[in-house]
């Protein structure tokens, strides 16, 4: 399945400056190449595109990851909330998926400029753990390559997955001010008012702040199958703990 290849496209940082890791956070668009590799080591290549946000003085982003399909539109819908401690050093990162079953919940940090990640998470073919590292190019590019276990981390499949990232030139246009079509009917009666549309009208979220408004978690809501049907599922994100709830409501 395209969305499980893709589960794990996280975190998309600007290259980092000394002493070795990232100072700000820069708005950019990324043209991707990602190919998957399943358990027999075939691969699977789509052509991808990531557009990131910045919140919160650069203490927090958004990175929106689409799969574009043959006719040029999306045809998959997924994002990384990374939130950082107060000098950068350290992040966190929520990574969602549009119309899939499963998150992943992944703890950064720095090596000299090369960024690493240790994620725990589920999809369709069940409960993983995940490691991986991006390494940032001359110009912007990126380089990411990940290996998963779906056995307690018993074996490893490397790679599960490699990325090469494109930066652009292109400004990331303004998020959507209202629902998709497709999801008008519903999503607006089970989403508070604040908070933002995003993902193209596909998916509402809310960063939580502290007394001092600094970022601690995040609440992500959007279509999810459930019991062979669709639920309005909502995922409540904290920089400390990671996931700490998962609520489902009807579509009616």
């Amino acid at each position: 399945m395209q969305s499980i290849f893709l589960a794990a496209i996280l975190a998309l940082q600007t290259a980092p400056e000394l002493p070795g890791y990232r100072t700000e956070c820069e708005p950019a668009v990324l043209e991707a190449w990602s190919t998957g590799f399943d358990e027999n080591g075939a691969a699977q290549s789509s052509h991808d595109r990531a557009t990131q946000y910045c919140f919160h003085d650069g203490r927090a982003d958004i990175s929106e990851y689409r799969t574009i399909g043959p006719a040029g539109a999306p045809v998959f819908h997924g994002a990384s909330i990374t939130i950082w401690n107060e000098d950068r050093s350290r992040g966190r990162t929520l990574w969602v998926m549009v119309g899939v079953d499963g998150y992943t919940d992944i703890k950064l940090h720095w090596d000299g400029a090369r960024l690493l990640a240790e994620g725990e998470g589920h999809d369709p073919d069940g409960v993983f753990k995940e490691k991986w590292a991006t390494d940032f190019l001359r110009g912007g590019d990126q380089h990411f390559e990940m290996s998963r276990s779906y056995d307690g981390g018993e074996t490893w499949r490397t790679p599960f997955n490699i990325i090469e990232y494109l930066k652009t030139l292109a400004t990331p246009p303004p998020l959507p001010q209202e629902w998709s079509a497709q999801f008008a009917p519903f999503a607006s009666r089970l989403t508070p008012e604040d908070g933002m549309i995003f993902l193209d009208g596909n998916a509402w979220g809310r960063f939580d702040t502290d007394k001092t408004g600094a970022p601690t978690g995040f609440s992500f809501a959007s279509l999810a199958p459930k019991d062979g049907g669709w639920v309005w599922r909502t995922l409540t994100w904290s920089f400390e703990k990671g996931v700490v709830s998962v609520e489902d409501a009807p579509l009616n």
